[in-house]
């Protein structure tokens, strides 16, 4: 179930900003967006997959280990946007 909701808030999100949110992203922010979303979603799988598996160490690093550039990526992808916008609003 969990899947499902994630899924359907992560279209709506990027329907959303592809569409008509105010923001409007370069290439390289897309690809940095959709590329830690993908590490952060892929880290949430094996984390959950180990504690099942009743392998919590190899869960935590895994999370680390893809979790971590996840936030990273999506980070900056995220301050890139909000720095072009910022200056966009100054300029104009």
């Amino acid at each position: 179930m969990f899947w499902l909701i994630a899924g359907l808030v992560l279209g709506a999100a990027i329907f959303w900003l592809a569409t008509g949110g105010k923001v409007k992203l370069t290439w390289y922010e897309w690809v940095l967006g959709i590329l830690g979303i993908i590490l952060i979603l892929f880290a949430l799988q094996n984390y959950s997959a180990s504690q099942v598996a009743l392998e919590p160490k190899a869960g935590g690093l895994l999370l680390l280990i893809f979790g971590l550039p996840g936030l990273i990526f999506a980070a900056i992808a995220g301050v890139l946007a909000f720095l072009r916008s910022r200056k966009q609003e100054e300029a104009a």
